[in-house]
């Protein structure tokens, strides 16, 4: 019975020892990261039956404890990967956010400063200060757009070393993670299946650290390895087998770099950017990317595309200060066309910017399946099918050809299953520079200009035919006695008598009845005659007919001729516009000319403007007051009016309001006075709150991406935060449980010292008690 005390005070020495050792162990490792509390599992050792019941023989050691809490520390890394991917997504995301919206380093200013040149242009367009206004903060608009665009390059570039270095550093912990596999295999077939904590707990560590980086899976395996897998279920360790992550340079834009992982046998299996999106520090950064970097960029190149585009067709609109039309403020840069790796042959494909206000943010592609042609845009997938037949094709204001002239046919030559990807205004900020330096060829004036006969003419002329010397002088316009439109010549001849006499007579064209002529000669004397009855011809003379008087002075010979073609000022109310012109203006092939002139004629039912010369084969549209639309035909040769009535015709517009007399004048010219004329700087300045993105202005387009980089970095950064206490309070439960407690573990220190002791009696016990045996037995 001695032996047995003995035994049992032995065993329970031992057992005080490893709870000793443990928690000693667990006091050590106390700071050590990633490390779970031990705890020694003892169990009775039993008893034998002597007859008179079951003495006992004592404790044993079963295992060392790993206090571990796997549902925890799957919430755990779970939190843990979704707080580092809004960590990396935050920490880009912030200094965009701050730089777009600096309100001295941001885009407005400088939008609103170049803006407030070209109106002072406007009120100033023929002084020189005004002119280098424009150009300078043009240059500085560019330069601030510019400086934008290379900050957004650099964040980009920034995203792709961070992608490096994280891609190194996964392959690392992949190693690691593989190399504990085999150390802990190893471990539980030497030590009888017993699990290596230590070992256990160094892997949990690494693969914490790995789930930082990447999103990943793991599955426990018979053999106490983990097989990790990342993305949507790609290898990346089972068991000490690792597939090597890797970087390379998509094959649609070198200067961007995409992950993929080694093939054995040589080459990379590409993963797409989507796959990383759920969660580490690498799928932040592919994600902001995607979500935030290359729109902003798109967004940038679009306000310069549109804004460029705008200018320079309103610069081409108007005439410089020499008086020729103007030509491009800016340089604006095409879509970007890229073919795919694995296209075969070539294509013709041309890509052209017709309609800058219908420009997305996205990218896309272009495909061909040897009988349709697929358009994809990327930032929704949504698919547009075109047959061959319906090329040209205009989609979000990008025209798709294969540049061949009218008739066509228009479909570019592609082989099948090739694909491209166009990127329309991806180079947009990078492509805008200033293509003026020279303050006089802004183009602040319009090409044509309007007039209203104000004043009385009566528009003589002499052919060069005539061969005497006789002189018209002392000309006048009686418009109460004119009739409009109508025109008189005098010709000269000798009558039948002897010796025979110079004589005059008139031919009236376009009036009726046919005026009369009165004479005054210079002797007092008058004289009369009817229509185109001769009178006699005396120097000095002075003839009256139709409201037409002058003087006629010299010697005529026979045959010379008198032309009058009188305008008489307009006597109604009516007005014309200063007159504009639009687009189709540049691109008519049958502009009108210049000058034209209209006449209203208020004898007509109903009353109508006759049009000299009449209307250019494109005809016009005629705009009325309430909205609606009269179409002009070409080859017309009058114009309904309505007080209030606009008119475009060939790209040429005006209005014409008020009421006119019948005869009276209106005249599209060519304008002569560019120097000073204001008109297309103002409109020029008006571009600044038109609807020209989208339905937004230059400025409301910058203002919704200010907002939405905004709003975005708000999310991010509240769902960080709260994702960051949601993480805090997992740990916080996960320390309480597995975590090291050093009053506890001193407790427990006391607790294993006084059952260390109490062991210690149980032998000495067991001594003494042998010893008073064998001294009896002496």
């Amino acid at each position: 019975m001695a032996t047995n005390i003995f035994s049992i005070g032995q065993s329970a020495l031992q057992a005080a020892m490893a709870a000793q050792a443990t928690t000693s162990h667990n006091i050590s490792n106390g700071k050590t990261p990633g490390y779970n509390r031990q705890e020694v599992v003892q169990s009775s050792a039993g008893g034998i039956n002597y007859g008179y019941g079951f003495v006992g023989q004592g404790t044993q050691v079963n295992e060392i404890k790993r206090v571990y809490n796997d549902f925890l520390n799957k919430q755990a890394l779970a939190s843990q990967t979704s707080a580092s991917s809004l960590d990396s997504y935050y920490s880009e995301i912030s200094q965009i956010n701050n730089m777009v919206a600096d309100t001295k380093a941001g885009l407005s200013p400088a939008l609103q400063d170049f803006f407030s040149a070209v109106q002072n242009l406007a009120s100033n367009p023929n002084t020189q200060a005004s002119r280098q206004s424009v150009l300078s903060q043009a240059s500085t608009l560019v330069a601030r757009i510019s400086s934008i665009n290379d900050q957004l390059s650099s964040s980009s570039a920034s995203v792709n070393s961070q992608i490096t270095s994280t891609v190194t550093s996964i392959n690392s912990f992949a190693q690691q993670i593989s190399q504990l596999n085999q150390a802990i295999v190893k471990a539980i077939g030497t030590g009888g299946g017993q699990p290596p904590n230590d070992l256990l707990d160094q892997r949990d560590q690494v693969i914490s650290q790995l789930n930082k980086l990447v999103k990943i899976t793991t599955v426990p395996q018979d053999t106490g390895s983990v097989s990790v897998f990342i993305g949507t279920g790609q290898s990346l360790v089972a068991g000490d087998n690792v597939t090597q992550m890797v970087v390379t340079n998509s094959p649609t834009d070198v200067s961007r770099l995409q992950i993929g992982q080694a093939i054995p046998g040589g080459g990379t299996s590409t993963i797409p950017d989507s796959f990383f999106y759920d969660g580490g520090s690498l799928g932040g950064l592919l994600k902001y990317r995607s979500e935030t970097l290359d729109p902003t960029q798109n967004a940038l190149g679009r306000i310069a595309i549109a804004m460029g585009t705008a200018f320079n067709q309103q610069q081409k609109l108007g005439l410089d200060q020499n008086g020729n039309q103007g030509t491009a403020l800016f340089n604006v840069s095409s879509p970007n066309l890229i073919g795919y790796p694995g296209n075969t042959g070539t294509t013709n494909l041309t890509t052209t910017i017709t309609d800058p206000s219908a420009l997305t943010t996205s990218d896309y592609t272009l495909s061909y399946d040897g009988t349709n042609y697929t358009f994809t845009r990327l930032s929704d997938n949504t698919k547009t099918i075109k047959a061959p037949g319906a090329f040209p094709v205009t989609l979000d204001g990008v025209t798709y050809s294969n540049g061949a002239a009218a008739p066509g046919p228009f479909a570019p030559t592609m082989a099948a299953g090739n694909t491209y990807k166009i990127q329309p205004t991806a180079n947009g900020a990078a492509g805008f520079s200033l293509a003026l330096n020279n303050t006089q060829l802004l183009a602040t004036a319009a090409p044509i200009a309007t007039s209203i006969n104000a004043t009385n003419n009566v528009n003589a002329s002499m052919p060069a035919s005539n061969t005497g010397n006789a002189i018209i002088s002392n000309t006048s316009l009686d418009s109460s006695q004119y009739q409009q439109g109508s025109s008189v010549s005098f010709t000269a001849a000798l009558d039948a008598s002897t010796p025979p006499k110079m004589q005059l007579s008139a031919a009236w064209t376009g009036a009726a009845p046919v005026p009369g002529v009165t004479v005054n000669y210079a002797d007092g004397t008058t004289a009369s005659v009817t229509g185109a009855t001769p009178f006699d011809y005396k120097s000095g003379m002075t003839i009256t007919s139709g409201g037409v008087t002058y003087a006629l002075t010299g010697s005529p010979a026979a045959g010379d001729k008198f032309n009058f073609a009188p305008v008489s000022a307009n006597k109604g109310t009516a007005t014309i516009s200063t007159g504009s012109v639009t687009p189709a203006y540049l691109t008519t092939t049958t502009p009108l000319t210049k000058p034209t002139t209209l006449t209203y004629n208020s004898t007509a039912a109903p009353p109508v403007f006759n049009i000299s010369p009449a209307v250019p084969a494109g005809g016009g549209t005629i705009t009325h007051k309430d909205g609606t639309t009269t179409t002009i035909a070409g080859g017309a040769t009058t114009l309904s009016y309505t007080a209030g009535d606009s008119y475009e015709i060939s790209g040429v517009q005006f209005a014409i309001s008020g009421q006119p007399g019948n005869g009276d004048q209106f005249t599209i010219a060519a304008n002569t006075n560019a120097a000073s004329d204001n008109r297309n700087a103002l409109a020029m300045g008006k571009l600044q709150t038109a609807n020209t993105i989208n339905g937004t202005s230059f400025q409301g387009s910058y203002s919704q991406l200010v907002a939405t980089i905004g709003n975005k970095t708000n999310e991010i950064n509240v769902t960080n935060t709260a994702e960051k206490a949601r993480l805090t309070a997992i740990q916080n439960q996960q320390q309480s449980e597995s975590g090291v407690n050093q009053d506890e573990e001193l407790a427990h220190m006391i607790q294993n010292q006084q059952q260390y002791q109490a062991a210690a009696k149980i032998i000495q016990a067991a001594s003494d008690m042998i010893n008073v045996l064998l001294s009896l037995g002496s």
